[in-house]
């Protein structure tokens, strides 16, 4: 089976069956390719899913009809060969024409196929693929442009107005970093940034956090040195900026209850240090092997786990706690720059989420000592999901008030932090600090 093949039965299961596109990458189908070849399958793979939006602008202009009338297996083909033309200098568009053409099934599916590309081909050698008229709808313009649903496109312009939404839409197709988070227990921050830049990694210590270290351009972490070891973990600066919110001591009794895969749970485990207690439940049993194996090789022997729905308070916990760790599912509209196939789910899938984000933040404040902290944060930048939840929890609940924080040169307002991608070069993420009174 040829790359191009596989890509495309990836396609065609992310398309038909649902699947995510980075669990498709870790499926046994890819287990015989070379380290360059899976290398390849990344990117083509990845471009066409963050991409197919804009492609499909293509793809419908020259062949005069709407993609939602194609056959999906076609036009994932069509969306590969596209992705080739426009997007990889290496490969000469005959080629990907000629190549992708090879996919079709039939006489006829290779003629459409091999019609749609070459001239998608010579619009792109002329400079004049086709693009919506940014003066008639530049809501429009942004969506095919950057390759984001028009629904999600006038989400952000109503929040940040059409420049910032165009900057928050250039970072996710453009941020390539990879933050970490240093094992403070066993390496320091400037020791770590030692070892990376000996081995010709591009590390620096992130601006923002100082647990954090920011290596420009895409790695495996894994096969860093002091990943076996245990020195790091992959985070982004924004997530471990949730734990220096919380900002546990030693000897805290501390819970997450949506931990998986672990990251906010092993970055107060290592602030709080040896004697501390993290508890960090999860709904999915199947996930919290991610947190035991990851407390494993960091050497976290302070980490418990067990299975908990958040939404379901267990009364044996309550008032046990110093501090909570409540990281709320979200949309993840923060984080649509390294999850692509996220920015295609459909408006209404998110609509029930505040109501489901309330229901797990009223039961974690039972877990709260008097005088304890309360961390609540998402990944997204939805408004609806941060500070209405937070502010109508406070409205109910008056032994529950908010802290204001400062991380660095980061200052809350009203207890609540947004960390926006064009601005902090972070994930968008908002966090929200609270303490119980009474």
């Amino acid at each position: 089976m040829t790359l191009r093949e596989l890509a495309l039965g990836m396609l065609d299961q992310y398309e038909l069956e649902g699947k995510y596109v980075n669990l498709l990458l870790t499926s046994h189908s890819a287990d015989s390719l070379k380290r360059e070849e899976r290398a390849s399958l990344t990117a083509l793979l990845y471009t066409v899913t963050e991409r197919k939006h804009t492609y499909d602008y293509y793809i419908s202009s020259v062949a005069k009809r709407q993609t939602a009338e194609m056959d999906i297996h076609t036009l994932n083909i069509l969306r590969l060969g596209v992705c080739q033309i426009v997007a990889m200098d290496s490969i000469p568009d005959f080629a990907a024409v000629n190549e992708t053409v090879k996919l079709a099934r039939g006489k006829g599916e290779r003629a459409f196929v091999n019609a749609i590309l070459r001239k998608i081909a010579g619009l792109k050698a002329e400079g004049a693929l086709p693009m919506p008229d940014k003066n008639k709808n530049y809501a429009r313009y942004l969506s095919v442009k950057h390759s984001f649903p028009l629904w999600l496109t006038k989400h952000f312009i109503a929040l940040v107005g059409e420049e910032n939404t165009e900057r928050i839409f250039e970072h996710f197709n453009t941020h390539t970093s990879t933050d970490i988070t240093v094992n403070t227990a066993k390496v320091t921050r400037d020791e770590l940034i030692a070892t990376l830049k000996a081995d010709g990694i591009d590390a620096r210590a992130s601006e923002l956090s100082l647990i954090t270290v920011r290596i420009n351009g895409s790695v495996d972490p894994r096969r860093l040195r002091g990943f076996d070891e245990g020195h790091f973990f992959v985070q982004d600066t924004a997530s471990a900026l949730d734990a220096l919110v919380l900002a546990p001591e030693t000897k805290d009794r501390i819970i997450d209850v949506c931990a998986c895969p672990g990251g906010k749970s092993f970055a107060a485990a290592i602030l709080a240090g040896k004697d501390a207690e993290v508890s960090s439940f999860d709904i999915h049993e199947s996930k919290l092997s991610l947190i035991t194996s990851g407390a494993k090789r960091l050497g976290l022997d302070n980490i418990g786990v067990g299975v908990m729905d958040a939404t379901k308070p267990d009364t044996a916990l309550f008032s046990r706690f110093d501090r909570v760790i409540c990281d709320c599912p979200c949309s993840g509209l923060g984080v649509l720059g390294k999850k692509p196939d996220m920015r295609y789910r459909s408006e209404d899938g998110i609509k029930e989420l505040p109501e489901l984000q309330y229901e797990i933040l009223n039961a974690s404040k039972n877990y709260l000592k008097v005088g304890g902290y309360l961390v609540y944060s998402t990944c997204t930048l939805n408004p609806m999901e941060n500070e209405d939840v937070v502010r109508r929890f406070l409205g109910n609940h008056p032994d529950f008030a908010s802290v204001e924080f400062e991380i660095g040169e980061l200052k809350s307002s009203g207890g609540m932090l947004t960390l926006w991608p064009h601005i902090h070069a972070t994930d968008g993420f908002f966090i929200a600090k609270i303490k119980r009174i009474k």
